[in-house]
């Protein structure tokens, strides 16, 4: 079971002695906590997948390493890995798709064959926020 929640507001105080410090950086244990996110994402490729109805749906969008839009990805079976060069072959794909209103078609089955077109692990979280 996993939980994500993508924040861009550095200025959040999330300790109690965040208050008492000049800059976020200056708390040890929050760059040490920084450092620790950046390695478990390193070798994951982000990409989220819109299914609110509006003029981004059903498209997906692969994510820098602040989390927002780097660009649209074609995340189809008609893909070839070709397309899509941040999807290399072996690489582990954390799908991240919107809550906005949650689309059937992201089943196992699609998922499955997206990773056989792709030669990539998927792994869903559903229910993500992300405003683009």
């Amino acid at each position: 079971m996993a939980s994500a929640q993508i924040s861009h507001d550095k200025n959040v105080e999330t300790t109690e002695s965040a208050g008492k410090l000049e800059t976020w950086e200056d708390d040890p244990e929050l760059v040490y906590q920084r450092a620790l996110a950046s390695q478990l994402l390193r070798g994951l490729t982000l990409v989220y997948a819109e299914t609110a109805p509006g003029p981004n749906f059903d498209r997906c969008f692969l994510l820098d390493a602040d989390g927002k839009p780097k660009k649209e990805i074609p995340l189809t079976t008609a893909g070839h890995p070709s397309d899509v060069p941040e999807l290399a072959p072996g690489r582990t794909v954390v799908l991240l798709v919107s809550g906005g209103g949650f689309d059937s078609r992201w089943t196992p089955k699609r998922l499955t064959q997206i990773e056989t077109t792709f030669e990539v692990r998927v792994v869903p979280l559903y229910n993500i926020d992300l405003r683009l």
